[in-house]
């Protein structure tokens, strides 16, 4: 890989590079739509990766070409927002380094990426790009003292305000620290982050893109956290985790009458999910694999029956159907859940490597080969190619 990002860097900027990075993507194992409401989750950072090979530049210009892409040069002599930039990646560029300028160095760089990370697959793209040009900056100009969480930060807000896409820091969180990772979001400024450990040398992750568009979903996807606020308003509180569980239950009749089955049903989802993940938590440490895929199981009938978030209008083509054909194909022995926001796109799934074959032949002759990916964690964080 190492000669092959040289080699193109050179064709592509006449010059050698003097740094290889690689950055994973991020699969959520257990958390599904808690974070906005000051939630629990648990990802993992994927070995579904995007690479680079970067060479610092004497100006304050920064060169990109994305295997794929067009290439394009930005001025970062302007940090400002600029409006042509809103759903760009030159946006995300720009709004990295906008946010690090504040108290580190920066300057202009070239950089030539190719990326495992397919589209529509839920492991993160976008967070891993992000990520990998913020810790190019880190490395370049600031002799990596920029510490993890506020490269995290920076690349939210470079999406967040840049880019034009609201998001919590769950997948900066997830593509940044390596490994399987408990994330507190409680202070969701300032979240914590345990590194969990585990053995799953009998068991592998594979995610499956139904093949379901994500277009035309937003107002789906901001009625879940806007139900959950509801209710969390109905106690007097801004966020459900202010809001005590037992006393929420107590009060089911009239949170229904006041707020909507729907945002009841939600509100449910994100107890029940935390819960889930305190579990997991705890089966991670323990190496209890089949107690966490029988969390990851829970989890998915709370999606679909509490949530709603497992297909839209039709099961046929969902991320429900994809669940249910990977069941099917494991004996029933696999645990698999939505992976992201849901209503279209892609699912995760734990699977005993006893039932591996079967599960990837399955979604194959499905899906097609594109849309399957058997993938692992990887443990580390955007580092350096050796």
């Amino acid at each position: 890989m190492k000669n092959y990002l040289k080699n193109k860097f050179i064709e592509t900027f006449k010059n050698e590079p003097e740094l290889y990075l690689s950055c994973g993507g991020r699969f959520e194992v257990l958390g599904n739509h808690t974070d906005h409401n000051h939630g629990l989750c648990i990802a993992a950072t994927c070995s579904l990766s995007i690479f680079a090979s970067i060479r610092k530049r004497d100006d304050l210009l920064v060169r990109v070409y994305s295997e794929g892409f067009d290439e394009y040069t930005i001025d970062l002599s302007n940090l400002n927002k600029l409006d042509n930039e809103i759903g760009k990646s030159s946006a995300l560029i720009r709004g990295i380094v906008s946010y690090l300028a504040k108290d580190y160095r920066y300057g202009g760089f070239d950089i030539y990426m190719m990326s495992q990370i397919p589209g529509g697959a839920g492991v993160s793209s976008s967070a891993a790009f992000e990520l990998l040009v913020a810790q190019t900056v880190n490395k370049l100009f600031n002799n990596e003292q920029i510490p993890l969480m506020t490269l995290c930060k920076a690349s939210q807000f470079a999406e967040r305000n840049y880019y034009g896409k609201m998001c919590g820091l769950l997948d900066q969180i997830g593509v940044a620290y390596g490994g399987l990772v408990y994330i507190d979001f409680v202070d969701i400024a300032n979240p914590e982050v345990k590194t969990l450990k585990s053995h799953m040398d009998d068991y592998s992750f594979v995610i499956v893109n139904s093949g379901g568009s994500h277009a035309g979903l937003d107002h789906l996807y901001k009625a879940i956290p806007d139900d959950m606020f509801k209710v969390a308003h109905y106690f007097g509180k801004e966020y459900l985790r202010e809001v005590d569980e037992e006393q929420f239950r107590q009060n089911k009749q009239d949170v229904i009458e006041k707020c909507g089955l729907s945002a009841y049903q939600r509100a449910e989802h994100f107890y029940g999910e935390n819960n889930r993940v305190r579990n997991a938590y705890k089966a991670i440490n323990n190496n209890d694999i089949d107690a966490l895929i029988k969390l990851i199981n829970e989890s998915r009938v709370s999606s679909t029956d509490l949530l709603k978030n497992m297909y839209v209008g039709k099961i046929e083509g969902s991320p429900l159907e994809a669940c249910e054909l990977i069941l099917k194909a494991s004996n029933n022995k696999a645990g698999v859940k939505i992976n992201g926001g849901g209503f279209a796109g892609s699912v995760i799934a734990l699977v005993p490597n006893s039932e591996l074959e079967n599960v990837k032949n399955a979604a194959i002759s499905r899906y097609g080969i594109k849309n399957v990916h058997l993938v692992s964690v990887r443990n580390d964080i955007p580092s350096e190619i050796k």
